[in-house]
């Protein structure tokens, strides 16, 4: 394929799920040209994410050399935490504080439990190191380290065979000096691995989750950067010469270099690049509040977007002991999209406990073996299974994809685990697994929206994901929402998520300080070397244009915890302070609903985020009368990748009458027409219930509901059945 105008910013974006791997090619102006969901490979991440952009380009008749860039999210920061697959760390920290990553918080996630488990650290105790020096909380040195000190522990680390060394000294956000004489001590005793300072990956206050964010850096930085690397060799000898991009938790693009550095700022990678799939959605179509959906192979995923953006977080926890319970994992200081994640999707494995209830999750089938109904090996029934012998998926394929079916496999294995012992036809047991699922669900968003201020009646649901369209109706209806949208490209939206969303960079100083004795030049000298750090990190040029808003997190003299503020960038000025005073009055106001007058508010930590452009909304290929051929107006070149895969039935026309499949809705079956999405027009409005196919995804229309195109190409589906 030539290289001209219509292949310009063409970018392979490659999202790697718990069971499937999603490869999207994408031209610049935001449309899905071609994807592809393969299988992942568990045991070698990179192998999978290769064969998807092998055949993708394969399928689409691209040359390798005509890719502009790669973007990537991958699994593999986060698996390397909850399996504790990382590289053998040690901590030096100062004289006193070895015990801290145990000590934590003083406190139990939840008190009547008599037998709670604690999240074990990231690092033994006896690879916790003392080294006897002391910064005071202005920064100023008081003891200096002891080179013979730190002779003495790099013969320890070399006895203990350690890989990574995490440094974390008391007070080192104020002042690197001794974290930075650590490090050289030690590479001049020959330690040859990473060292990470906390005071590079996390200057922020507050001691045991600034430890914790820097132990979890030092853990996984070994691996990550063997990921990556491993990674890059393999795309050259697919010839794809591109750069490539990583994409972070808060939902930016990344060099690789910046990415091996802070890899902690990619374990929520994929499930970010969800949320700002939907959030620009959700600008697109004009909603001020919104839920962004994400329901894939593993996991369910839910967020709230706001004005066309998601919310962010300034902290958050991985492998979490409990579900849902705050301080079961270990924290991470890193922004983040704030989300909620549920152990609900279509691989969560179903079970009959002891008390003959039906329970789903968190456990996976995951990609090896798979549902029972995938014929891979899977013996145990999943939300899959029950999905397919309840008709909302046909025999044909999974979700209407290239993936096979076998309903007898899904039938067996649930009529095995589920039916049997329950005294239940297998129909029944499969419509329980859903109704567990779907309430999990509810329970979890509706949590998620109530704890953020937000009525979960009047949120309208953003859905995509493999299984999020399949299962979002279910939803909406039981969190009372008015509507349902599934965008284009859904079954992949993740992957098309990493390629709308533009670079960007979040970064963060503490600097605990009355708002009447902030040194407003020292600020301004802050911001401008925190934003030379975060065009680094984004690989652009000093001069490069950029958007870059500033917050304060700030709070009343003597609280523990702080309320983010936004607030203008330099220059700042005399009256700099009351306007500070003034931002920080409003957003405690509309946080807690009530202000304190005359008390002194205090600036704790300064935060800066650089973007480069806006973040686009996915949008659908402008497609002809034979499309079903596969032939797009807006692709570079044939693209029979993107054209979707036959459902099992002939392809009805939307004005003609469809055919129909049996489908089971509550307690009574219904013959529910089938429709091929790229064959509705945004004229027409049809009635539920009814089945929307498309390549990796079927949207599941509930009886009652109304849908149909808008003019962007995305899927409507209004629940109340008024056509608003």
């Amino acid at each position: 394929m030539e290289r001209d105008e219509r292949a310009a910013g063409l970018r392979v974006c490659v999202d790697i799920g718990g069971t499937f791997t999603d490869a999207v090619l994408m031209n610049g102006a935001g449309a899905v040209l071609a994807s592809e969901k393969v299988f992942t490979t568990s045991g070698d991440l990179s192998s999978g994410a290769i064969e998807g952009v092998r055949r993708l380009l394969a399928g689409s008749g691209v040359d390798p050399a005509a890719v502009g860039e790669v973007v990537h999210a991958t699994t593999q920061t986060s698996n390397t935490v909850i399996e504790r697959t990382g590289a053998r760390t040690a901590l030096v920290t100062t004289a006193g504080f070895r015990d801290l990553l145990e000590l934590g918080r003083e406190s139990r996630y939840d008190v009547y439990d008599l037998f709670i488990e604690l999240p074990p650290p990231l690092v033994p105790r006896r690879l916790r190191l003392e080294i006897d020096e002391r910064l005071d909380a202005e920064g100023r040195v008081e003891r200096s380290p002891d080179p013979a000190r730190v002779r003495e522990l790099a013969r320890r680390l070399a006895e203990e065979e350690v890989e990574a060394v995490a440094v974390c000294l008391l007070h080192s956000y104020r002042n690197p000096a001794h974290e930075r004489a650590v490090r050289e001590h030690l590479r001049e005793c020959g330690f040859e691995g990473p060292i990470v300072l906390s005071s590079d990956v996390c200057p922020e206050i507050r001691e045991y989750e600034r430890s914790a964010t820097t132990v979890a850096n030092a853990y996984v930085y070994p691996r990550i950067a063997a990921y990556l690397r491993a990674f890059e060799r393999r795309l050259d000898e697919e010839s794809v010469g591109a750069p490539l991009s990583l994409f972070s938790s808060y939902g930016g693009r990344l060099t690789p270099a910046a990415a091996e550095r802070r890899p902690v700022e990619m374990l929520e990678c994929g499930a970010a690049a969800g949320v700002l799939t939907a959030a620009a959605t959700a600008k697109q179509v004009g909603w001020p509040r919104a839920l962004s959906f994400d329901m894939g192979g593993t996991t369910a995923k839910a967020a709230i977007v706001r004005d066309g953006r998601p919310r962010l977080t300034r902290s958050y926890e991985v492998a979490r002991l409990a579900r849902f319970m705050p301080g079961s994992g270990l924290p991470v200081t890193a922004s983040a999209v704030d989300l909620i994640e549920i152990g609900a999707g279509g691989g969560s494995i179903a079970a009959v406990d002891a008390l003959g209830l039906v329970t789903v999750g968190p456990q996976s089938a995951g990609s090896e073996p798979g549902p029972a109904c995938y014929g891979r090996g899977g013996s145990r029934p999943t939300v899959a299974d029950a999905d397919l012998v309840l008709g909302y998926l046909g025999a044909g394929g999974a979700a209407e994809s290239d993936l096979r079916l076998d309903p007898g496999l899904a039938r067996e294995a649930i009529g095995r685990e589920i039916a049997v012992p329950l005294g239940r036809s297998v129909e029944d047991a499969a419509m329980a697994i859903h109704d567990v699922v779907v309430e999990q669900m509810a329970r979890a968003a509706r949590l998620h929206a109530v704890v953020h201020g937000e009525d979960p009646r009047k949120l309208r649901i953003v859905a995509f994901g493999g299984a999020g369209p399949v299962h979002a109706c279910a939803l909406g209806r039981r969190l009372g929402a008015p509507e349902v949208l599934v965008m284009p490209g859904a079954g992949v939206g993740a992957a098309v998520g990493l390629g709308l969303a533009p670079a960007a960079c979040v970064v963060a100083r503490s600097l605990l300080r009355p708002v009447e004795e902030v040194d407003w030049p020292a600020a301004e000298s802050l911001i401008a070397g925190m934003h030379a750090e975060a065009l680094r990190d984004m690989g652009l040029p000093e001069a490069a244009a950029v958007e870059a808003a500033v917050s304060i997190d700030m709070r009343y003299r003597g609280q523990g915890y702080e309320v983010n503020v936004p607030f203008r960038g330099p220059p700042y000025g005399a009256g700099s302070g009351e306007a500070l005073d003034a931002a920080f009055a409003a957003a405690y106001r509309e946080h807690y609903g009530r202000d304190n007058p005359g008390a002194a508010a205090e600036v704790v930590s300064w935060r800066l985020e650089v973007r480069s452009g806006a973040l686009q909304a996915p949008r659908a290929p402008a497609v002809d009368a034979g499309a079903a051929s596969g032939r797009d107006r807006s692709a570079p070149g044939p693209v029979p990748g993107s054209a979707p895969a036959p459902v099992p039935v002939s392809a009805p026309s939307p004005t003609s009458a469809p055919v129909q499949r049996v489908v089971r809705f509550d307690d009574r079956y219904v013959d529910a027409p089938v429709y091929r999405r790229e064959l509705l027009t945004p004229e027409e409005r049809y009635p539920g219930p009814a089945l929307v196919a498309e390549r990796q995804t079927t949207t599941v229309v509930t009886p009652g509901a109304r849908f149909g195109l808008d003019a962007f190409g995305n899927l409507r589906i209004d629940l109340d059945g008024d056509g608003r």
